[in-house]
């Protein structure tokens, strides 16, 4: 992380492409100089050095000697704005050309090009935010549901955070009385008795299981990745998902899908949390695509709900009947997988299936190889491009155990009676790896993969 805070930097801040108003943002020591020299206020007795509280100030930008670009200033002329340095933000016409001439032209007077979100690096050094308030600035903008917009607010709020930075606060001040009767050990002054020392503990360690199991099922409950299971009407869809949810269904109480002999059963989706090894993921049943046009509204409308689950889902079980030798095999994409169903009707698999995996719900043939490679899909997915809640997960986990187990160390200590000093020292690693969740203890190497996520601007 080579980013220097003392520079004066700018970005555009609105999304790309043309809107009727687009805005870049500034920030750093040198704002108000770099305004001064292209900002013309409509006032001009308005002197941008003498204003001192956040101010919008309407003027123009001088661009260049055939254009001076209308714009309202709004201005930060002191610690108050996000980064806790003097900000501005130029907000005018939203077409691209002209906002690209607005950042040459700025960039002219003395700010540099931003890197990938240095604005928000910036409010974290100053303390505006901790880490995982950062990460979830990027959750905000990253969000693809309501349910990822309301962790991210919930996160960005300090919901995460919080409960730990109190914590946190009270073991250094445990940490402090251990220290302080260390120090007096001779005189035979205690402190803090085991007792206390014990019960501070033992709440500590329960409250960083329970944010640690919090993390858990919040990144499980809102980024389950969908597996829809697709084809014909009748090719086998619903058998499979209710022996697929049989066998990996997290409660006995889960959905079933309704099966019948008659085509076009199913007309809603229906959709359940399935467990294979550790990883879960939501198991979805559609209506069967038909080949023509539906001729009444409710088929039409199962039709588009089919369609936008298959939109949504990371992975698409194409399913083909496979006592149907007239079954068309489809060209698959890359998210998507070719099961032959009803397999236990059949001698071998038709000349149509290609190198599809047979499958019986009746006799569970080919269920447990579906699932592996259902679950090394999904696996190879969330490698390749992990959610901003994933990545503060992961980032957490491993600290928030160190944590937990140096805490667990500290209470046999005490109750085995160890030593003082040897209690002091696991509370030191606790709140060292408590640090590192928060924000309060950090390498360039974790700025460096938080921060690299980001877009220019934010």
């Amino acid at each position: 992380m080579v980013y220097d805070p003392d520079d004066t930097i700018v970005a555009i801040g609105t999304a790309p492409g043309g809107s009727v108003r687009g805005m870049a943002r500034l920030s750093g020591p040198q704002v108000i100089a770099c305004l001064e020299q292209c900002f013309q206020p409509c006032e001009a007795t308005i002197q941008l050095a003498e204003i001192a509280e956040p101010s919008v100030v309407a003027g123009e930008i001088v661009v260049d000697r055939s254009i001076n670009l209308p714009c309202d200033l709004f201005l930060w002329p002191t610690r108050q704005s996000y980064t806790r340095q003097p900000s501005a933000e130029v907000h005018t016409i939203g077409a691209p050309p002209l906002l690209q001439q607005l950042l040459m032209r700025l960039c002219e007077c003395g700010a540099r090009l931003a890197e990938p979100g240095e604005f928000t690096l910036r409010a974290f050094l100053a303390g505006r935010l901790d880490l995982t308030q950062a990460e979830a600035v990027l959750g905000v903008i990253d969000a693809q549901s309501a349910g990822d917009l309301q962790t991210s607010l919930s996160q960005l709020a300090g919901g995460l955070s919080q409960p730990l930075q109190r914590l946190r606060e009270e073991l250094l001040q445990l940490l402090a009385e251990l220290e302080a009767g260390l120090d007096f050990v001779e005189e035979d002054i205690e402190f803090i008795s085991n007792e206390q020392m014990h019960t501070q503990l033992s709440s500590a360690l329960a409250l960083v299981a329970d944010v640690s199991n919090q993390l858990s099922n919040r990144e499980s409950a809102t980024h389950l990745p969908r597996v829809v299971l697709g084809g014909a009407p009748n090719a086998g869809k619903s058998s499979l998902f209710n022996a697929l949810v049989s066998r990996y269904g997290l409660s006995d109480s889960e959905q079933r899908a309704l099966v019948s002999e008659q085509s076009g059963t199913t007309r809603d989706y229906v959709a359940t949390a399935v467990r294979v090894d550790e990883l879960t993921f939501q198991l979805v049943d559609t209506a069967g695509l038909e080949s023509a046009a539906p001729r009444k509204s409710i088929d039409q409308i199962a039709q588009q709900m089919t369609e936008s689950q298959r939109q949504q889902a990371a992975l698409v079980v194409h399913c083909i009947d496979g006592t149907d030798e007239t079954a068309a095999c489809p060209s698959l994409a890359a998210d998507e997988l070719l099961v032959t169903t009803k397999s236990d009707l059949i001698d071998s698999l038709p000349p149509n299936s290609g190198a599809a995996l047979a499958c019986s719900s009746l006799t569970g043939n080919g269920l447990a190889e579906l699932a592996s490679l259902i679950h090394a899909r999904l696996s190879s997915i969330s490698a390749e491009s992990p959610t901003s809640l994933q990545l503060t997960a992961n980032r957490c986990s491993e600290s928030l155990a160190s944590a937990r187990a140096s805490l667990a160390r500290a209470i046999e200590l005490v109750e085995c009676d160890g030593g003082e000093e040897l209690v002091a020292a696991e509370v030191r690693e606790a709140l060292h790896a408590l640090g590192q969740v928060v924000g309060a203890v950090y390498t360039d190497d974790i700025l460096d993969r938080v921060f690299s996520q980001f877009c220019i601007g934010k």
